[in-house]
């Protein structure tokens, strides 16, 4: 059939075979949604093969249909809480320290008529990390919770009273933040100790017990436990003793709820974990394979040697210049070093041997295309 007796499609019957292939698609993964929420986990697996072989998007898309889904999302949210409230105990202790080492300096002016705006800059500092800190901890109760509501945990409560104690240290902490954020903005006064039989000197922040216990007592923010832990507190109040006590217990126990996340019992959050690890494996390996299967068809492909600084440490590759260059252990090793996340298979590790044994062909230069 010639050009000019070939039926041409009109814009109307184009769009319409579009729209068609389009809404078969749709049905397509319709189909593959509703089996997804209809499997109990672990998906079988030719579902799940199905899963790993579409678009990325696509996948995670029909995913939110898996019975792990809600659970990592609550997972996710608790690991992030938790990364910003250990990061907002750190930066609230560092800068009590470093106020401390400033403050205690042979040649310091920071309580001086000179200081006066630095130390001003420095409390101001350590009322925001406080602010942070308090919220961070609240947020991260709240966060645990849903997890613990999500996934049945056994000795949920019993390592929560056994990683925090009795004494009320954690509900004072809570209750701060209440205090903090809703009644009133308690200032962290600084604090400078000498002991003069020793020669030892400090420098902290400290809130008043007197303005604590007068604030409580005018509201019913604080628990019964706060209470007793404020009450069995000296009148000054160390912010550097108390955070650190604080952050010892939270991490004694969100490092028993994280390993418990881990387990091999909570079947529907490991299928959903490693189907998207699966996934994101594949995807990587795939892309790899062609970057390898384009340079390998360069008539000088680029030279590893010339870029791998950027992957491996100073040790690193002193360990791999020891050995014989571009032979099979050199290449082994570098792979063994820059591949964490096993992405490398067999036909992958062949592809980059050649590239190193091509580069001998080139040894003073990077590559070209010689296209």
């Amino acid at each position: 059939m010639t050009e000019a007796a070939r039926p041409r499609l009109t814009r109307a019957e184009i769009d319409e075979i579009w729209r068609r292939q389009e809404a078969r698609k749709a049905e397509w993964r319709e189909e593959l949604r509703r089996c997804v929420a209809e499997s109990p986990a672990p998906l079988p697996p030719d579902l799940r093969q199905e899963l790993v072989l579409l678009f990325n998007s696509d996948m995670r898309d029909i995913l939110r249909s898996h019975t792990g889904y809600p659970l990592a999302g609550k997972r996710d949210s608790y690991r992030s809480s938790l990364a910003i409230m250990r990061r907002s105990l750190r930066c609230l202790l560092d800068m009590i320290a470093r106020f401390e080492a400033e403050a205690l300096a042979e040649d310091s002016n920071l309580m001086g008529a000179q200081g006066e705006e630095r130390l001003g800059e420095i409390v101001l500092d350590v009322q925001k990390e406080l602010f942070t800190c308090t919220n961070a901890a609240v947020s991260l109760v709240d966060h645990a919770r849903r997890v613990s509501e999500a996934i049945s945990f056994p000795d949920y409560n019993r390592k929560r009273v056994e990683c925090f104690g009795t004494d009320g240290l954690h509900e004072f902490v809570v209750s701060l933040r209440v205090l903090l954020h809703h009644l009133r903005i308690v200032d962290a006064g600084w604090n400078l100790t000498a002991d003069y039989r020793n020669g030892d000197k400090t420098a902290s922040f400290v809130l008043s017990k007197e303005t604590l216990t007068r604030i409580s007592s005018e509201t019913d923010k604080l628990s019964s436990k706060a209470k007793a832990y404020l009450a069995a507190q000296p009148s000054s109040i160390d912010l550097r003793n108390m955070f650190a006590d604080y952050a010892a217990r939270a991490d004694s126990f969100n490092d028993w709820l994280t390993f418990e996340l881990q387990s091999e019992r909570i079947v529907a959050l490991r299928d959903y974990d490693s189907i998207i690890a699966e996934k994101v494996l594949r995807d990587r390996r795939m892309m790899y394979h062609a970057m390898l299967g384009n340079w390998l068809n360069w008539k000088r492909p680029p030279d590893p040697h010339n870029h791998l600084d950027r992957y491996l440490n100073s040790e690193q590759l002193e360990a791999v210049y020891r050995l014989r260059r571009n032979s099979r252990e050199q290449v082994d090793l570098v792979i063994s070093y820059a591949d964490r996340e096993g992405v490398v298979d067999e036909h992958l590790r062949e592809r980059i041997c050649e590239l190193f044994r091509r580069s001998e062909n080139h040894p003073d230069g990077d590559a070209d295309s010689g296209a």
